[in-house]
């Protein structure tokens, strides 16, 4: 691959997660939530393979870091935004508190962008400040997915709410999470895990499995932090 091409190749992905968080919120306007979720976990995918591939090909540049972070805003701060109030407001909830929680989940995740971008360069496999925007974006989306596939009983709608409200403060905190890469290096465990999941997601739902995994990274950060103050 040409000098050219390996520059390139990462930025395709990122402007690929734009294309499908726009989809996103098309669709979810347009009431499609199914496909609206699966869009955003897409670009929930893209979000983690972009950077990858710029380090594995050795392009990493500042450009690609503030391309990352404008495509992390529509992806998982509007997007999911979007989703989430399309269907709750389809539950009979009250437009306006429905709106000021999604439209501070959007703040709370622009914020935490903007403060990861004046944090010095991280260190690999060092921890992050607060949860990740995708993370919460695919939390997100994942808690819809799977509430219409349970048909709407397993999160009631409030909790709903008081879920967004909990991802917004995890994202502004300064609680510590694990980087992504540190855990995903343990290949046996992740393997097994894997294997778990996969006969999981074939008595329950992919999605709740999915869901399952990132809840509990969210709790992870939060249930250390409380025990290093308790301690």
């Amino acid at each position: 691959m040409n000098d050219s091409w390996r520059r390139l190749l990462p930025n395709f992905i990122t402007f690929t997660g734009l294309v499908c968080a726009f989809s996103a919120v098309v669709l979810a306007l347009h009431e499609e939530l199914t496909l609206a979720g699966t869009c955003i976990l897409v670009g929930n995918l893209l979000d983690g393979l972009d950077g990858g591939v710029a380090r594995r090909l050795g392009v990493t540049s500042a450009f690609g870091l503030q391309l990352d972070s404008l495509v992390d805003v529509v992806t998982f701060g509007v997007a999911p935004s979007v989703l989430v109030y399309q269907y709750l407001w389809r539950l009979a909830l009250s437009p306006m508190v429905v709106w000021v929680v999604c439209a501070g989940y959007m703040v709370g995740g622009v914020f935490r962008l903007a403060r990861f971008n004046l944090l010095p360069p991280k260190k690999s496999h060092s921890d992050s400040v607060g949860l990740t925007i995708s993370v919460s974006g695919a939390i997100l989306a994942l808690s819809v997915l799977s509430n219409r596939t349970y048909h709407h009983r397993l999160i009631p709608a409030g909790v709903f709410l008081v879920l967004m409200v909990a991802l917004t403060l995890l994202m502004v905190s300064r609680i510590r999470y694990p980087a992504l890469d540190s855990v995903f290096q343990r290949r046996w465990l992740n393997l097994a895990g894997l294997v778990v999941a996969a006969v999981l997601a074939i008595w329950l739902s992919p999605q709740l499995v999915w869901l399952g995994l990132t809840g509990g990274y969210a709790s992870f950060g939060l249930v250390r932090a409380a025990y290093n103050l308790i301690c």
